[in-house]
């Protein structure tokens, strides 16, 4: 098996978050779906040279009988210093999350570990290369209610910076790259109400590399006040998108913007 930098094994924690029959599967899981990937890991031993996989699990509003489990794992070396972060999500009939079904728990931990294998075998970023990554603006969200102005650019500023990018701030520092974000909350209709956010990647020059939209339906009232988890949550769903952008639109490394 794979001996990861120091030759350390990988102890997966307890799996934080609901629901409990998927939380309590899914370390087992994904201490074989490692394994699968020659990766020593294990969620029963753990030694004081082990790093440390931490997860939790968290479900997303519901589309119609199906729901949208996100997976967020953070590796930790023996020190306790956190060596990075990736998140997986999957979507399955709510009844299979609730239940811990094999085959849902199965395929989330087969997709948590194709993403974490990379992070697991190489070596972290070193201080020269983090300083040469692309400058990214957080520029605002427009629209949202609640809290939301405040609390989504919170959230995704954090993911984001999980990312390996140089987050900024303050609208009159150097950047490569700006995000914004629309928010468009539909009038409530039989209990529910559709939610559309748009993010926007554009150059500081204003020249747009392209957007990532969301949409789902949500309880009546739901983001009025406080967004809660639900910020985080939305800012873990679009990343992805987020960093394609990112990527199609940052400078060369050896040029200057």
């Amino acid at each position: 098996m794979l001996t990861l930098r120091d030759s350390a094994s990988v102890t997966i924690a307890p799996i934080d978050g609901t629901p409990r029959a998927t939380a309590e599967k899914l370390g087992p899981a994904m201490a074989s779906a490692l394994q699968q990937r020659e990766i020593a890991a294990s969620d029963k031993t753990a030694s004081i040279a082990s790093y440390e996989l931490v997860g939790r699990i968290e479900e997303m509003p519901p589309s119609g009988d199906k729901v949208t489990l996100v997976a967020v794992w953070e590796l930790r070396d023996p020190s306790g210093q956190s060596l990075g972060e990736r998140t997986e999500r999957l979507e399955a009939p709510a009844r299979d999350w609730e239940q811990g079904a094999e085959d849902a728990v199965a395929r989330l931990a087969t997709a948590s570990a194709d993403r974490l294998a990379a992070l697991l075998q190489d070596e972290p970023p070193t201080e020269a290369e983090v300083s040469g990554h692309t400058r990214l603006l957080i520029s605002g969200v427009a629209g949202a209610p609640g809290d939301g102005g405040v609390s989504l650019p919170q959230a995704i500023t954090e993911i984001l910076k999980r990312q390996n990018l140089a987050i900024v701030t303050d609208p009159q520092a150097k950047a490569d790259l700006v995000l914004d974000a629309d928010v468009v909350v539909a009038t409530p209709k039989a209990g529910k109400q559709n939610v559309k956010i748009v993010w926007r990647v554009r150059r500081k020059d204003g020249g747009e590399i392209g957007t990532v939209g969301q949409e789902n339906d949500v309880p009546a009232g739901l983001l009025d006040g406080a967004w809660g988890d639900v910020a985080y949550m939305v800012a873990v769903s679009a990343q992805d998108g987020i960093m394609q952008l990112v990527a199609r639109g940052a400078p060369p490394p050896t040029g200057k913007s």
